[in-house]
């Protein structure tokens, strides 16, 4: 289970809260009885304003405070418009909602919901400190050379999906005749194609969808994890991108001719198609999933049908049962 869901980062009801119809002296007796930042006030279980312990005591140390706001409703002087998110948001995002908030209002506590029902509230503190802890493993997993998550990511991504019982695909994406590329044409080059994948990863999933997971598992493998409904569309477009884009990555004379000078196995010199793509397709769309592990087995099994195609090509397995299995291969050709 990945770990940046704003509502782990604390338990159920762990805020105090309070009902609209509470008077103004009830919070204040709250405050003064307990040492805490925040109160949220709600509709019934639904939060609609929060109290800030700092602000609410300003206006009742203002002239004529006391006698004017003690006796009133909590409406009156609750923030009727604070931030509220929901349990399953990214930590990330809501970092960036907080920083973006109006100076007076960026240190108020925030208030998570789930099923729009209050769960609980978390102070700005906390909330940093999970977001620079969470960076420090990010950059320890990620990718030395592309930046991307890595192994551990990814399998916390597909756990994740798994065990919430999301409809998703996992593209298991590696390039063809890469170490004929960096053989022929050194490592700093290869370390530039790879670079120019993931970016052509990124761009092509993320236009797609805002929400798609790329990764790379390390060499010239990498994941794309998205809903079903896109994953093809987003195989087209990797396809059709990184064909476009490969070619500044080789020497007109074999852009020329279509392939390169490599050695083989047996350290003959043989002909080498240039470098091209090839995408396996692992989805639960059709048949459950019932671990990361088994991810990895069907990647590997779809790669080696996937990689007997010439050029580009993506290939998604649609068997629904035991006995009747239909495969799709799709081939996008070299523009």
């Amino acid at each position: 289970m990945r770990l940046d869901k704003v509502g782990l980062l604390s338990e159920k009801n762990n805020g105090f809260t309070t009902s609209k119809n509470a008077k103004t002296k009830v919070l204040v007796n709250i405050f003064n009885e307990n040492n805490i930042q925040s109160i949220v006030v709600l509709d019934k279980s639904k939060p609609i304003g929060l109290v800030m312990r700092d602000k609410l005591f300003y206006r009742l140390g203002s002239r004529f405070g006391y006698n004017l706001y003690m006796q009133k409703s909590i409406i009156e002087v609750m923030d009727s418009n604070p931030l509220i998110i929901d349990y399953n948001q990214s930590i990330f995002e809501v970092s960036k909602l907080v920083t973006e908030r109006s100076q007076e209002n960026i240190y108020d506590s925030v208030i998570v919901t789930q099923n729009n029902d209050y769960y609980s509230t978390i102070s700005i503190k906390d909330l940093l400190v999970e977001v620079s802890e969470l960076k420090v493993k990010e950059a320890r997993d990620a990718n030395p050379l592309t930046g991307l998550p890595g192994n551990n990511s990814i399998k916390m991504e597909i756990e994740e999906a798994i065990d919430e019982e999301k409809k998703f695909s996992l593209l298991y994406i590696d390039l063809d005749n890469f170490k004929a590329y960096n053989d022929n044409y050194g490592y700093q080059k290869g370390d530039e194609v790879l670079q120019f994948t993931a970016e052509v990863l990124k761009r092509s999933a993320l236009k797609v969808s805002e929400n798609a997971f790329v990764g790379h598992v390390g060499g010239d493998d990498f994941v794309v994890i998205i809903e079903t409904k896109n994953d093809e569309k987003v195989a087209d477009k990797i396809i059709d991108s990184f064909d476009k884009g490969i070619k500044k990555y080789f020497k007109p004379e074999d852009l020329e001719k279509g392939h390169f000078i490599c050695y083989n196995r047996q350290h003959e010199i043989v002909n080498c198609p240039l470098t091209s793509v090839s995408i396996a397709i692992v989805t639960n769309e059709f048949k459950k999933i019932e671990s990361h592990v088994e991810v990895s087995d069907r990647a590997a099994e779809l790669k080696k049908i996937v990689k007997e195609k010439p050029g580009s090509n993506y290939f998604k397995n649609r068997r629904q049962k035991k006995n009747n299995a239909k495969h799709k291969l799709c081939k996008k050709l070299k523009v």
